[in-house]
């Protein structure tokens, strides 16, 4: 500790000035910035008193200035280490401050080396030396493998064209791909990334080898390098799959693949048109950009109520709906809406045993070409088509001739209570 002290003074410590003063030239260097570390050692908590500091003190007997007092100036807080450090030499130059070897006794500052000795030292501490040198590239807020497609950067995923890949990927006896799981998905690691042809050392690759300092498998003019090369391209023409045993998985994994960085994580949804999925026609959209705020929300109220029940006048709705079955009057069709007919009372006092069973389910419109029969069906939907068949078997079963039983419902196609859906009939 005292040594490094000294280094340290001596490392901080500026040359000496050039005066003519003898007591200036006779002082080493080494001398020097052993004072200098004597007096930083001697500062406590950065309030010096040399007046009342009995090691310099006894230091000082032996100087030449015994007849001086050491009128050091006292540090203040607003003292920096280099203005402390400027002072302590100036007054040394100067002589207010004089050591000589003999009255420095480094033993008398510090603790032992035995006492900075630690017992309990682990074996598998972390030594700081180990742990690498900090640079600019440790403050980069994106590494190597990181990309930006928004950027314009290249997808490093791509594969290279330069290798052959696997293009099947092996099945099992069922004709399914080896691995797969409907759950977990595809766990096979041998997938499309696998290189077929992986490059060569790059010591005895053909584009980069230096015949020079590779020494050569075969001498000149041998006959065994010609079939050496076919059986090496027959081999590589195998393009069979490089694999070894992971220890962790204890199964077959490739051992050349190609790199996979995966993607940056989608933070957000990628910006479309508003008009997307819009039934709208991109003519008939109204320029909410071009009226400005105020009219904008204007427009849109107006929009938003001519399109609402509630912000429309009494009989608005009514009349909607009526004139979506104005056209069955018009023609003289009442098929497809609940709008009454002609009933022959005759026809409709046989088949009142069926409509007794029937009850309040359904309620007859009007009997079409005597074997047609219109009913309006109040029950569920979802029975409508089964009801519509036994309807008719219960009809043939009175004597009467049917062709057909047509359940009307109206505007009525869902059942909000069982599906969940609104009681609003709306446009359909």
């Amino acid at each position: 500790l005292h040594t490094c002290t000294i280094q340290s003074a001596m490392t901080m410590m500026p040359p000496p000035p050039k005066k003519n003063n003898r007591m200036t030239t006779t002082t080493s260097t080494q001398l020097r910035a052993t004072c200098l570390a004597i007096a930083l050692l001697s500062l406590n908590d950065r309030a010096e008193s040399f007046p009342t500091n009995s090691r310099l003190q006894t230091l000082g007997r032996s100087s030449v200035h015994r007849h001086q007092p050491l009128a050091a100036k006292p540090v203040t807080e607003s003292e920096t280490d280099a203005q402390i450090r400027d002072r302590i030499l100036d007054e040394i130059d100067s002589g207010l401050r004089t050591y000589t070897q003999t009255d420095i006794d480094i033993n008398q500052y510090g603790d032992p080396e035995d006492v900075l000795a630690v017992e309990d030292d682990v074996d598998g501490a972390i030594d700081a030396s180990t742990l690498g040198q900090w640079d600019d590239k440790d403050f980069l807020d994106k590494f190597d493998y990181e990309w930006d497609p928004d950027q314009g950067e290249e997808d490093p995923n791509n594969l290279d064209p330069n290798y052959d890949y696997v293009k099947d990927i092996p099945l099992d006896e069922e004709g399914n791909e080896m691995g797969y799981n409907p759950i977990f998905g595809h766990s096979n690691p041998i997938d499309g990334r696998t290189i077929l042809n992986p490059p060569d050392s790059y010591v005895i690759d053909e584009k980069t080898r230096d015949d020079r300092l590779v020494p050569k498998d075969f001498p000149d003019g041998d006959p065994e390098t010609e079939a050496n090369t076919e059986i090496v391209a027959f081999r590589k023409s195998l393009q069979q799959v490089e694999t070894y045993t992971d220890p962790f998985l204890k199964m077959e994994v490739p051992r050349h693949t190609a790199k996979w960085h995966g993607y940056p994580e989608q933070l957000s949804y990628p910006k479309q048109d508003y008009m997307n999925n819009r039934f709208t026609k991109p003519e008939d959209a109204t320029d909410f950009d071009a009226l400005g705020p105020a009219l904008a929300r204007k427009v849109a109220v107006q929009m938003a109520r001519a399109k609402n029940n509630e912000w429309l006048p009494a009989g608005t709705s009514a009349d909607f709906h009526a004139s979506k079955t104005a056209i069955y009057k018009e023609k003289g069709v009442i098929t497809g809406s609940i709008l009454p007919g002609e009933i022959d009372e005759n026809i409709l006092v046989k088949i009142q045993p069926a409509l007794d069973v029937l009850g309040d389910v359904v309620e007859l419109l009007s009997i079409e070409v005597d074997t047609v029969f219109r009913f309006k069906y109040h029950g569920l939907i979802k029975n409508k088509r089964g009801m519509e068949a036994w309807a008719g078997v219960l009809i043939r079963n009175c004597d009467v001739d049917c062709t057909n039983v047509v359940f009307e419902t109206g505007f009525r196609k869902r059942d909000p209570y069982y599906d969940g859906g609104d009681h609003w009939y709306g446009p359909y």
